[in-house]
Formats: C-alpha cells, structure tokens, sequence
C-alpha cells in the first residue's frame, strides 16, 4: 500500500468512526478521559494499519482495541491510586463510576448495579449490543467468534442480567437515590 492510500485509507476510518469509538470511551470512563483514549486507538489504527480489518469488521476491531486500552488505563490508573494511599497512609479511595454520576433515576441505577454485578465478558456483549448497537454479526468480530456464537452469548447475558434484576431487594427500590456530585434527583 502506498503511503498517500495508507493516509486515505486512515483518515476516511477516522472520520467515520471517531464519534463511535469516542462514545464507546465516554460510556466507560468519562469525558475527562475519553478523548485520550480514543486518540490512542487510532494511534494504534494507524501503527497497525496493515491488520485493520475493512467494511463492517472495522468497527468491532476499532472497539476490541479500545476495551484494551481502557483496561490498561483502567490497571494503571488503580496502581498509581493505590500507590498514593499507601504513601499518604490511607486506605484506596474509589472514585465513583461515570455511571454512579449520570443515573438519576432510581430503575436505571438498579439496572446498572444489575450490570455491574455480572461478569465483565457478559457486561461487555451487553454494551455493545444496547449501547454500540452492533448486530450480532459485528459483535462476533469483535470477540473472534462465529456469528452464532455470539448470539449466543448474548442471549446467555441478557439472562444472566434479568436473573440479577429479579434479585434486586424492594427496600433499594424504596431508598431514595442521592446524587453523587450536589445534582437533584
């Protein structure tokens, strides 16, 4: 490939799927964050030009890369915060998730409890189903598996999310919800 196609080829996949891979970060981690992490997904992209899957399997490859590259953000920045309670003597100091600041409903947090429950593996074909809103076919791509597969495990986690939400004790349902940053409910 030459160099000008490589450079065409880069930033029509940019353009395209910038805003998708953006939103997937922003979902995960926030927005403080989100815009580094997408750049070093396409960082990578650009690195690893060369096994960048074309048409529909770009997308599914571009979020396998960004859950990679959450997860080593996500490693590090657990290191470096358990690093700074040990040096100040204090015990680790967690941070709300992104989550646990938006939801201002009281279902939706039990969803999401109901979410964070499950393993990370179901949480993840969840996500990309209902927040990505990749068809099984891409969400296969994104994981290495048969199509079939997929549907699979995705049927498998959606049961595993209403068995978590079956669970749920009706006193959480009746306790009101106080935001985590000074907003109303």
């Amino acid at each position: 490939m030459a160099a000008g196609d490589g450079r065409e080829r880069f930033r029509a996949m940019y353009v395209a799927h910038y805003a998708a891979v953006l939103g997937y970060c922003i979902r995960r981690i926030g927005h403080d964050d989100a815009h580094d992490a997408a750049a070093e997904v396409f960082t990578v992209a650009w690195r690893r030009l060369a096994d960048v899957p074309t048409g529909d399997r770009t997308l599914p490859w571009l979020y396998g890369v960004a859950a990679r590259t959450l997860s080593n953000r996500y490693r590090s920045r657990t290191r470096h915060t358990r690093l700074l309670a040990k040096v100040r003597g204090l015990g680790p100091d967690y941070a709300p998730s992104p989550e646990t600041q938006i939801v201002r409903r009281i279902q939706d947090r039990v969803v999401v409890d109901a979410l964070a429950a499950l393993r990370s593996a179901d949480r993840e074909v969840l996500l990309l189903s209902a927040w990505e809103g990749l068809p099984a076919s891409q969400i296969a791509e994104r994981f290495g598996i048969s199509t079939k597969a997929a549907e699979k495990r995705l049927s498998r986690a959606k049961q595993r999310l209403a068995s978590q939400l079956s669970r749920v004790d009706q006193v959480s349902v009746n306790t009101p919800h106080v935001m985590q940053e000074g907003g109303g409910s």
